[in-house]
C-alpha cells in the first residue's frame, strides 16, 4: 500500500519538509536551545535554513533556506535579553541591534551606515573638517530602514511586526518630505505610530536615525 508521501511529488515533499522545520513543536526547539546554549542554538537555525535551501534547490531554494533559518533562529531565541545581528551595521557604543522583553523586541536607534564597510548611502552630511555636504535622504532613509529590517528578520520577525517608531531628523525643513515619501513605502499598510522629532545632531555624520518597538 502506498502512503500519502509516496503518492507526492517532489515539489510537493520539498514544501511539505520545509512546512514541517518552520511548524517545529515549540517543545522541541526550546529543548535544543537548553542543551546547546544560545549562541549554538542560533548556529542550529542558520543551519536548518541552509538544509531546507538545499532541499529546494535553484534561487528559490537559497530564498526560502534564508526564511527557514530566520524563523528557526528566532524560536531558538526566544528568551528575554540583547540579541547582536550579523548582519546589522557596527554599534557606536555598548548597545546590542535589540534587547527583548516579554512580547516586545526593542531595537536601538539605527542609522543609514553600511555593514562591514561603514558607507553612508546618499552621501554623509559633512566632510571631515565639518563642512556641509549635500546628501540624498531618501537614499538614507531607505538605507536605515532596510538595516532595521536586515537585524529584525535575523531574530525571526519582520517590519511587519513593526508597532512603534521613533524618526530623528537633523533638518526636518529640508528632509521631512523625501523621508516621508520613502517611509510610506514601507509602512503605509502596517501602520505602525510613529513620532517624527527635529534634532542638532547624531552621533555620525547621517541625516536620519529611527528606533522602533516590534513584536516577538
Amino acid at each position: 500500500m502506498m502512503s500519502d508521501e509516496d503518492e507526492m511529488t517532489p515539489e510537493e515533499k520539498r514544501a511539505s519538509m520545509v512546512e514541517g522545520i518552520i511548524a517545529a513543536p515549540s517543545e522541541a526547539v526550546e529543548k535544543i536551545y537548553e542543551e546547546m546554549g544560545g549562541s549554538l542554538a542560533k548556529s542550529a537555525g542558520r543551519a536548518i535554513g541552509a538544509a531546507a535551501g538545499v532541499a529546494v534547490g535553484g534561487p528559490v531554494g537559497g530564498v526560502v533556506g534564508a526564511v527557514v533559518g530566520s524563523k528557526a533562529a528566532g524560536k531558538l531565541t526566544s528568551e528575554d535579553g540583547p540579541f547582536i545581528a550579523d548582519g546589522g551595521p557596527s554599534a557606536v557604543g555598548a548597545y546590542p541591534h535589540l534587547q527583548r522583553v516579554g512580547d516586545l523586541i526593542f531595537v536601538s536607534g539605527m542609522g543609514p551606515r553600511q555593514p562591514e564597510t561603514n558607507e553612508i548611502p546618499g552621501g554623509p552630511i559633512k566632510d571631515e573638517s565639518g563642512n556641509p555636504l549635500d546628501y540624498d535622504i531618501k537614499a538614507q532613509t531607505h538605507a536605515v530602514i532596510n538595516n532595521i529590517r536586515v537585524i529584525l528578520e535575523e531574530y525571526g520577525s519582520g517590519l511587519e511586526s513593526v508597532i512603534d517608531v521613533l524618526v530623528f531628523l537633523i533638518d526636518m525643513e529640508r528632509d521631512f518630505t523625501g523621508y516621508n515619501e520613502v517611509y510610506a513605502e514601507y509602512f503605509s499598510e502596517t501602520l505602525p505610530a510613529r513620532t517624527t522629532v527635529a534634532v542638532d545632531a547624531l552621533p555620525t555624520s547621517i541625516a536620519i536615525e529611527l528606533k522602533v518597538v516590534a513584536k516577538a
